[in-house]
């Protein structure tokens, strides 16, 4: 009866807004936060990669930003861009961000570099190189990588919505501890772990088909 329905009293009055449809925002979320964390990261990975200079004055600064808990950005994100859903994606966004950039930066580096010289032997262009061996040599260690800022984006936003951000999965929650609304809780926290589980298990399928790229 609390999964699926239409009315629940998790706080301030009647909140109308039942499990699926929390889900469905905190997945919203998560889905922006982790797409744009990914290819912002991916974006800072090339450029590491590619200019010295770039590697000097950028890695530096995600090495120093990436320990950071998007916990503790979230009364930032709030100060700043306020209560709502965009806070909440851009804490999904930082929590990725220094990860994955890291990630993807070592597994860029650890490139066999006998690829690249054949590469260059052929007189592949810089575009040909990065299309045809590097991007595909580092395309499993970018899905484990993937795997995990999951996780972390799935933390992320969880803790943002019930640190301030007024809807979603992590909100309804903290609203039915607040009202003693104690099988709703339970639900709620059944539900962070089955989402999380199949997500997980999707993403490991989509690796695997990747998993041939590096040999």
């Amino acid at each position: 009866p609390y999964a699926f329905s239409g009315e629940a009293v998790v706080g301030f009055g009647q909140q109308r807004s039942g499990l699926l449809e929390a889900l469905l925002v905190t997945l919203m979320r998560v889905s922006g936060g982790l797409l744009a964390g990914s290819l912002a990261a991916l974006v800072l990975a090339v450029l590491i990669t590619e200019v010295k200079l770039l590697r000097r004055l950028i890695l530096p600064l995600v090495q120093t930003l990436a320990p950071i808990s998007p916990v503790a950005w979230v009364p930032f994100t709030i100060a700043v861009i306020g209560i709502g859903g965009q806070a909440a994606v851009f804490v999904v966004f930082l929590a990725v961000l220094g990860t994955m950039t890291l990630s993807l930066s070592a597994a860029l580096d650890a490139i066999n570099p006998q690829y690249l010289n054949i590469a260059h032997n052929l007189r592949c262009t810089r575009k040909q190189i990065w299309l045809r061996v590097r991007l595909p040599a580092i395309a499993p260690s970018a899905m484990t990588s993937l795997r995990m800022a999951f996780f972390g984006a799935w933390m992320a936003v969880l803790a943002g919505e019930m640190a301030g951000i007024n809807s979603g999965l992590g909100y309804m929650i903290i609203m039915a501890q607040q009202m003693y609304n104690m099988p709703l809780v339970m639900v709620g926290v059944m539900t962070i772990g089955a989402v999380g589980f199949v997500v997980d298990r999707l993403l490991l399928l989509l690796g695997r088909r990747f998993s041939g790229w590096s040999s």
